[in-house]
């Protein structure tokens, strides 16, 4: 058994104060504990060590390995009970949003395969999680859709305007007006968002702040867009507001609260299918093209402004990224001026196991 000495414990009573504060941390923090009072744990883990001293000093040894091991642990429960929580809150947002399934699968998979490369490769999968960053901000998504058919379709006029995939662009006005929650202001309609405010603070002591969104309301009718020849109904059923900025945001009882406003005075574009309904002429989401977004015109104007440096700037980057991989990844031997490119073996490491310098340290 491992005792501890009358000399030893002033040292290790100490060295519990420092347990205790990351146990603080660690229960605060990741657990979301509202620990009562704050300081409590710096008198429990003394206390346990003291009481563990004086009745059981055999054992008050594996009593002090004990509470620094628990540190570890619970933060390693902490990170995975955080990770279940979110993975499952993010399935909840999808299923909500009527996100299909085999995305949803497809996710989790890519997320596993970045979990495994990164023991394959080590500090080498960066670069691969840094090429695929950049590549994905390059491949099709709503926003993405929405300014590839831009730059393609022209910008037609309302009383012109053929029927399919059409791009138009004027003023939105209310058939209904609706009043926005935070600032009780008419508009068309609003997205109103609430993000939990989390802050941290490093060893220096400078502090970081993030956001996650814990809800979300939208209040969107049937409404006009209209230019100088004419109005169209829109049918804001699966409606992607793109590159809007909030127009409100205040913070308050570690939440954020923002409202974003669609206007009747700011010139918008919208990218949809125009279909005739009856006698009238409607804007609504496109099933096959999957394409239907509105965004503020001079933010469109602006991106298609800057677009050309933006892919210049990340083809750059992806092929440093790529360059910089394969040198990493290519062992080289050094012998006084000569240098020599040697041949890695993939095969075996693809048959390695990844986890074998995990539990054989």
């Amino acid at each position: 058994m491992f005792e501890i000495t009358f000399e030893m414990l002033p040292f290790l009573l100490l060295f519990c104060l420092g347990i205790a504060l990351f146990h603080t941390f660690i229960l605060s923090g990741i657990f979301n504990v509202n620990l009562k009072p704050g300081w409590i744990m710096f008198v429990i883990d003394p206390a346990i060590l003291g009481i563990a001293f004086f009745f059981f000093r055999k054992e008050s040894g594996i009593v002090f390995i004990a509470l620094f091991l628990s540190v570890f642990a619970m933060a390693i429960i902490g990170m995975i009970k955080n990770g279940i929580e979110s993975t499952v809150d993010s399935f909840k947002e999808q299923r909500k949003n009527k996100t299909p399934v085999w995305k949803i699968i497809g996710g989790g998979l890519l997320a596993l395969l970045g979990y495994l490369a990164f023991f394959y490769l080590g500090i080498y999968s960066f670069f691969l999680i840094f090429f695929v960053i950049i590549l994905s901000s390059m491949l099709p998504n709503n926003k993405n859709r929405f300014y590839f058919y831009q730059r393609t379709l022209p910008t037609s006029t309302i009383k012109s305007v053929a029927m399919g995939l059409a791009e138009i662009s004027g003023k939105a006005k209310a058939i209904q007006p609706v009043i926005s929650p935070d600032t009780y202001t008419p508009c068309v309609g609003y997205i109103y968002t609430v993000d939990e405010i989390h802050t941290t603070r490093d060893d220096d002591g400078r502090t970081s702040t993030s956001y996650h969104e814990i809800s979300r309301k939208t209040d969107l009718k049937n409404f006009y867009i209209e230019d100088e020849t004419g109005k169209i109904e829109i049918v804001p059923a699966q409606l992607q507001w793109i590159n809007f900025s909030p127009t409100h945001s205040r913070e308050g009882g570690g939440k954020r609260y923002q409202e974003y406003i669609l206007d009747e005075k700011t010139d918008f574009l919208l990218i949809g299918q125009a279909f005739y309904e009856g006698s009238n002429t409607i804007l609504r989401f496109d099933e096959g093209k999957k394409v239907f977004g509105i965004a503020p015109l001079d933010i469109v104007n602006f991106s298609n402004k800057w677009r050309p440096l933006k892919l210049r700037a990340l083809t750059a980057l992806a092929c440093i990224a790529v360059f910089a991989a394969i040198i990493l990844f290519t062992p080289i031997t050094i012998n006084g001026t000569k240098i020599t490119i040697e041949q890695r073996n993939w095969k075996e490491v693809l048959k390695s196991n990844p986890f074998e310098s995990i539990f054989n340290r």
